[in-house]
Formats: C-alpha cells, sequence, structure tokens
C-alpha cells in the first residue's frame, strides 16, 4: 500500500499577494499519457479515493491524482475575508489542471476528470470551460451520483442526512466537532449550507437546478456511477442520462447510498473507462482471445463465457466495440454461430454485441420496472386516499367539488405514469437495436 508520505504535494495558488496551497495525492505512471484527476464530494477530502489509486498504482494504468479543495483534507483554508464557493472551487481546479498538465512529462496527454457528487458537477463546469481560453481540455468525465438535474427535494434530503440529521435546521451542532469528524474546516460547514455557496451559472424550474446544457458543446465521453439507493441520483435521473449517454457508460451500484463507494466494482469500471482510453490499441490477438472465451463449451451450457467473470469483462470490455451486425474480421472459431449463441442464430450478429446487448437490455428491463412498480405504489397511495374520502371513482369527472377537484388533481397525472414509463421503455429497447450507422 502506497503511504501518505510518499505521494503527498501541494499545488500554491497566489491570489492579492496571498498564498495558500492545496494538497493532492500522486501515484501510478509519471510518463503515461494518460492522467485521471479526482475531485471530492462537498464535505469529502481526497482520501475518499485511496481504494481506487491503490488499485491504479499497482497496475500502473495511469498517472492518477486525487485533490482536495480549499478548506478540506491538508488543503490551506481560505482567510476570513474570502468566501467559500463553487466558483472558487472551480477557478482554483483551472489552475490546478493547467500545472499538471504543463508539468507532466508525456505530450499530448489526456485529461480525465472523476468527480463524486459536488465534484462531478465541478467536472461538468470544467469539462467546458469556454471563458478561459487557455483552460485546459478534458477527454472524458466520470460521475459519482450525481445526474444532470438535482432536484430540490434530493437537495433538502441530502443536507438531512449530512452527519445523520445533525445539520437539521433547528438543531444545536457543534460545528467544529463535526468539521473535525470530516476532516475539513469550520467554516466550510457552514458555507456550504448557503444558497450563495452554489455561485455558478445554470437553468432552474420547480424540478430542480439542471446541467444538459452545460455538457452541450462537450464532445468527450461522459459516464456515470449510480448508487441503487441515492437521494440525489435517482431512477428518474439514470433515465434522463441514458437518453444522451446510452452506450455502455452506466455503471449501477446495488445495496449503496449517496455517493457510490470506491469498491472493487467501482473501482474497476473506473480503470476499465481508462484502459479503454489509451492512444496505444492493444494487439489484434486480444480479438482471439475473446472468440476463444465465447467459443468455450461450460457446465453451464454451450456458449457461455468461460473464466472468471474479471477475465470475460477484460477481453469484451478492451480497446475494441463491435455494434449489431458487425462480425470481427478476426474471427476464426470451429464452432459454428448457431451453437455459440442458438438464440440468436436467426440473426448476423457477431458474439460480443450480442453478449453486450443482452446485459445492455437487463439492466434497462430492471431501471424500467423499478420505476414501473413505483408508479403503481403511487396510483394505489392516491386511490387509498380517495376511498378513505369516501370519493367514488367518478369524481374523475368534470364535476368540480372540493373532492372531484381532489381526484382530478391526483388521478389525473398519475393515470399517464404507466403509459409514459411503458414508452420510455418501447423507445430505449428500439433505440438498443437501431442501426448504427
Amino acid at each position: 500500500m502506497v503511504t501518505k508520505s510518499e505521494i503527498f504535494h501541494r499545488f500554491t495558488i497566489e491570489h492579492s499577494g496571498s498564498k495558500r496551497s492545496l494538497a493532492y495525492s500522486e501515484v501510478g505512471d509519471k510518463h503515461s499519457d494518460q492522467i485521471l484527476i479526482c475531485i471530492p464530494g462537498i464535505l469529502e477530502t481526497r482520501d475518499t479515493f485511496a481504494p481506487l489509486l491503490e488499485k491504479i498504482n499497482k497496475g500502473s494504468v495511469c498517472r492518477a491524482i486525487s485533490v482536495d479543495l480549499c478548506g478540506r483534507g491538508d488543503s490551506d483554508p481560505l482567510a476570513e475575508s474570502d468566501v467559500y464557493s463553487m466558483r472558487l472551487y472551480l477557478s482554483d481546479l483551472e489552475l490546478f489542471l493547467a500545472h499538471i498538465k504543463t508539468s507532466h512529462s508525456t505530450k499530448p496527454v489526456k485529461i480525465h476528470i472523476l468527480g463524486t457528487s459536488m465534484g462531478g458537477i465541478l467536472a461538468m463546469y470544467l469539462a467546458t470551460s469556454h471563458a478561459n481560453p487557455q483552460a485546459t481540455p478534458i477527454a472524458s468525465i466520470i460521475l459519482n451520483d450525481v445526474g444532470l438535474t438535482l432536484a430540490w427535494w434530493s437537495i433538502y434530503k441530502l443536507y438531512g442526512k449530512m452527519s445523520k440529521g445533525t445539520m437539521t435546521v433547528g438543531v444545536s451542532v457543534d460545528l467544529d466537532q463535526l468539521a473535525s469528524s470530516l476532516g475539513v474546516s469550520p467554516s466550510v460547514v457552514k458555507a456550504v449550507q448557503d444558497p450563495s455557496h452554489f455561485d455558478l451559472p445554470f437553468k432552474s424550474d420547480l424540478m430542480g437546478m439542471h446541467f444538459a446544457g452545460v455538457l452541450k458543446e462537450f464532445k468527450g465521453a461522459v459516464s456515470l456511477i449510480h448508487a441503487k439507493d441515492s437521494v440525489i441520483c435517482t431512477a428518474m435521473q439514470v433515465d434522463e442520462f441514458l437518453k444522451l449517454y446510452p452506450e455502455r457508460n452506466l455503471l449501477e451500484v446495488p445495496n449503496a447510498e449517496h455517493p457510490a463507494p470506491y469498491n472493487d466494482m467501482v473501482c474497476d469500471f473506473v480503470i476499465g473507462k481508462l484502459i479503454k482510453s489509451r492512444s496505444v490499441s492493444k494487439p489484434v490477438d486480444v480479438l482471439s482471445g475473446v472468440t476463444e472465451l465465447i467459443a468455450t463449451p461450460s457446465p453451464g451450457g454451450v456458449g457461455r463465457p468461460s473464466g472468471s467473470k474479471a477475465q470475460v469483462d477484460e477481453k469484451l470490455h478492451g480497446d475494441h466495440e463491435f455494434q449489431v451486425g458487425e462480425l470481427p474480421n478476426t474471427h476464426t472459431s470451429s464452432v459454428p454461430l448457431q451453437e455459440q449463441l442458438p438464440l440468436f442464430s436467426s440473426l448476423s450478429v457477431s458474439p460480443v454485441a450480442a453478449c453486450e446487448t443482452v446485459q445492455k437490455l437487463v439492466e434497462l428491463n430492471t431501471q424500467i420496472l423499478d420505476q414501473f412498480e413505483q408508479a403503481q405504489a403511487s396510483a394505489s397511495k392516491v386511490a387509498d386516499t380517495l376511498a378513505s374520502a369516501s370519493v367514488p371513482l367518478a369524481a374523475q369527472s368534470t364535476k368540480v367539488d372540493g373532492n372531484a377537484e381532489l381526484a382530478t388533481e391526483f388521478l389525473g397525472p398519475t393515470a399517464n405514469i404507466n403509459q409514459s414509463v411503458l414508452n420510455r421503455w418501447r423507445s430505449a429497447v428500439s433505440e438498443l437495436f437501431r442501426r448504427k450507422e
């Protein structure tokens, strides 16, 4: 395991005659053409990424850096006259990225941003920072449990969960004790509860804050890590994300609340994205390995991939991608396609593409069914409410009185929920099998 002293560095920022520093940890290959920058959440430190950095260091996948924002971890707090804000963090990170890029020995270099929660929002703004012509271009971003919309109710629930409810309005809190347990400055804990803390431009409506427009001009890859039980990135946010970024860029982490922990599943997902982005392609014989894995019979049935899941994933999700209807030229297996994948015997489809499509269907089906169940539960709740008020179903008519208004207000919108969910399902499935131009 890499010790903090071996990877600990400081970057000095000078402003208006004063100096302060950002602390950052660094591991991996210093000569790699890939750099991963990790940005923590609102009250997190760079140590959040320790499991990921340890794994990257063992494999020397790339050069990986995690940074403490001002007032967090080992970074200097602001002077009393300065204000903690998203705009300040963004400015600090732009300077930091420029330093990392110019001091890196390998040129050109691809920079990838991994952001947790608030760090993910900052990653979106960093990826499309047009205000500063000297801004460092970003190759890709990975969002940990923050989508393209941040609902108002999610923000409320997040602050209610911070420190297990100790930040709820009206509760007396020892800020010094709370800050100490989190490894941040007391002034940071106080600042993030002020609405003025988020001072970057964004679109909003009655639902919440929207960031899709921020990424409108970004041409790089965008990936999402989704904690299944998250109050910030819910199934609705996942659905919105997949409409814009449908291609193999979603990881759902079961039994996880906001944000997703950096366990083996999450670390492997991030590392897989970095390996895929390498500028130097792997030798062609990797493809023969893919064919070999798929063609080798196993006790579980003909055509099931053999070897460990990690081995299969590595060979299926390397630098080579195939679309439905496209067969790799290097397919040399002696086992006919009909025997490898009997269910797909009538299709001209590569085994790799078929496996990936089935996996997408399984994941998408789970998400849609979850939403369908939520819609049914909502409809049942409304029906129970009307029943307890002795309101007949006929109250949905145009007659207007106190109870009829209640029925129209609640049952009217709910009646369309199930159809809406099924329409999204039909559209998503059609998109999976649409011919790729």
